[in-house]
Formats: C-alpha cells, sequence, structure tokens
C-alpha cells in the first residue's frame, strides 16, 4: 500500500502539525507472532494513540487519519506482553520498535493464542502455532493481489491509499473463499500457516488487519516493513525486503509446501521465481495476478495465472 509511492512533503508538513502532542496517550501497535522450527517471534512498536479511519469517514476525515499513522514518531518506552501463562518485558528503541526471538519456544498448543499487552494493543494480534498435521500454507502479497490497489496508476494508488478508509477498498473477488477453500485440504485449517506478506510499513497495520476482517479473509500473519531511521531496509526496495520476509517463513516451517500468490504490478513474479529455485520443494506453486498490460512484460516458468485458478472449479482450487 503506502510503501509503494513517496508521501507529498506538504501532507508530511500537514500531518505533523496536526498530530503531535506531548500528552497524548500511548499504546502498542502489535504484530502477529509465528512460531516455527527457527523459535518464536514478536515484535510491535509503541506510540501515541492513532486509530485507522472507518467506513464511515469522508475522504478528508480519512486523509487525516491516514497521515498521522504515517508521520506519528515511536516512543521509547518499556513493553510487556503476554501470551497464555507466559510474559515478557523489554524496552523499545528510539523509534517505538520492539522484537524478540526466542529459541526453544514454550509449549504451546496448536492454533492461535491471543495477545495481551501494556500498554494495550491498537488492535488485536495473535500467535500462531501451526497444527504439525498442518503441511500446506498459503504467502500472499496485499496490493493488487488481494486488493484493488492500481499500483501502476500512481496518482489513483496514492488517492486509494490515503482517502478511502480500508474497510471502504476494493477487494479482488473470489480471493478469500478460494484462500479459504485451498487451506481446507489441512487437517486443522484453523491453525493453517497463512501468511499476508507486504512492503506496506507497519503504521498501517491496523487499516490492514481491518481490510482483512471486513472482506472475510481467513486469519492470517500480517507481516509488514519496518520504516524507521534504525532500519537498514530502503523504503524503495521492495524485493530483498519480501525475499528475506518470505525465506524466514519458508525456514521456519521446513515441512510446509507453500502456495505463493503475487501481482506482476511491481517485483512479485522475480522476488517468487528466486524462491521457487532456492525451495522447490516448498514451494507447491506459484500464481500471479496480471495487470501489467506491457507484453514485453517477463513472465516465468512454473507460475501461472491467477484468473485461472479462480474460474476453475471449485474442486480444483483444494488440489
Amino acid at each position: 500500500m503506502c510503501g509503494k509511492f513517496l508521501i507529498p512533503a506538504a501532507l508530511l508538513s500537514l500531518g505533523l502539525s496536526l498530530a503531535i502532542r506531548a500528552d497524548d496517550p500511548r499504546h502498542l501497535v502489535v504484530d502477529d507472532a509465528w512460531s516455527g522450527a527457527t523459535g518464536i517471534h514478536f515484535s510491535g512498536r509503541l506510540t501515541e494513540v492513532r486509530t485507522a479511519p472507518e467506513s464511515r469517514h469522508g475522504k478528508m476525515r480519512t486523509l487525516y487519519q491516514t497521515s498521522r499513522l504515517l508521520i506519528t514518531s515511536g516512543e521509547e518506552g518499556s513493553v510487556t506482553w503476554r501470551v497464555a501463562a507466559h510474559e515478557w518485558s523489554l524496552r523499545t528503541d528510539d523509534d517505538g520498535y520492539w522484537h524478540l526471538s526466542t529459541n526453544p519456544s514454550p509449549v504451546l498448543a496448536p492454533g492461535w493464542h491471543e495477545i495481551e499487552s501494556m500498554p494495550a494493543a491498537s488492535s488485536s494480534a495473535g500467535l500462531l502455532v501451526v497444527d504439525p498435521r498442518n503441511r500446506f500454507g498459503i504467502i500472499s502479497d496485499i496490493d493488487d493481489t488481494i486488493m484493488v490497489s492500481h499500483v501502476l496508476e500512481k496518482r489513483t494508488l496514492l488517492k486509494n491509499s490515503l482517502t478511502v478508509p480500508p474497510t471502504s477498498r476494493d477487494v479482488v473477488a473470489g480471493m478469500a473463499d478460494l484462500y479459504r477453500r485451498k487451506l481446507a485440504r489441512n487437517d486443522a485449517p484453523d491453525s493453517a500457516p497463512l501468511f499476508y506478506v507486504s512492503s506496506s510499513p507497519r503504521q498501517l497495520t491496523d487499516n490492514l488487519r481491518g481490510f482483512l476482517k471486513q472482506n472475510g479473509f481467513p486469519r492470517g500473519v500480517l507481516r509488514l516493513k519496518e520504516i524507521s531511521e534504525a532500519s537498514n531496509e530502503s523504503l524503495f526496495d521492495q524485493r530483498t525486503y519480501k525475499y528475506r520476509a518470505i525465506e524466514s517463513v519458508l525456514l521456519a516451517h521446513p515441512r510446509v509446501s507453500f502456495a505463493l500468490f503475487g501481482d506482476d504490478g511491481e517485483k512479485d513474479p522475480e522476488i517468487y521465481a528466486e524462491l521457487q529455485a532456492k525451495f522447490p520443494a516448498q514451494i507447491e506453486g506459484v500464481w500471479i495476478r496480471r495487470i501489467d498490460p506491457n507484453p514485453r512484460r517477463a513472465r516465468f516458468p512454473n507460475q501461472q495465472d491467477t484468473a485461472a485458478l479462480l474460474s476453475a472449479p471449485d474442486s480444483s482450487a483444494s488440489q
């Protein structure tokens, strides 16, 4: 979403003048966590309280609230979170971010475990412990894969991302149902390995959670990009970020085969081709939503069109 465009300087100035108040209360933007062969992974960000726009909000209100989410600075301080009987505490960095990876992981039953935090979370987050019987998963992009974003039309992309509430964004028809049907092949679909990996900034976590819930997508781990002075990830380097993020999922679940879903508006086909070459046994298939009208746009072997999958009989989607 927002990782794919520049925020105008005027918007930043407007947001800064409206957003920063010394006495604002704070909350935690808690990322979804996951557990696997590489341990258990937690992260989040401590910020002043900012809320995502709602469907009832008009364009100007949505612009105001989205800009506040994007430019609000993180807060250095102590955070505590709990999962079941387990509790962790640490201090954030200067930008408000915190991360914890620990191995071995605490023993937790398969399924989703809600994360409780202090300060309170901005929206519900959970820890996914994949049922060991589940051997199939999905890794999905968001923009122009499941959400209509028009990444090739920058003005439209900017307008939609900043002025349309996340719960009012257009969805790619059939994708939520497709994911549910494909994950149903697992013995325990509710704890299937499903990851939504996007180069949108983590500042928009609550926006994208709202979109996924509003449109009935199965629950999965939402992984977004850290944008901060301390991060070594470039704002514009989608390729390196997404490759590493997906690679970490594959390494954490070595006994799972994944279907990868993306689009050809930017670099998903190239990223997925590299991953297919490195993890041939773990990538069952790649499906690309074709939005680039350029006939010279590169296509890669063993990558199929999402449109064909959506138009196939129901039985084929669960294979």
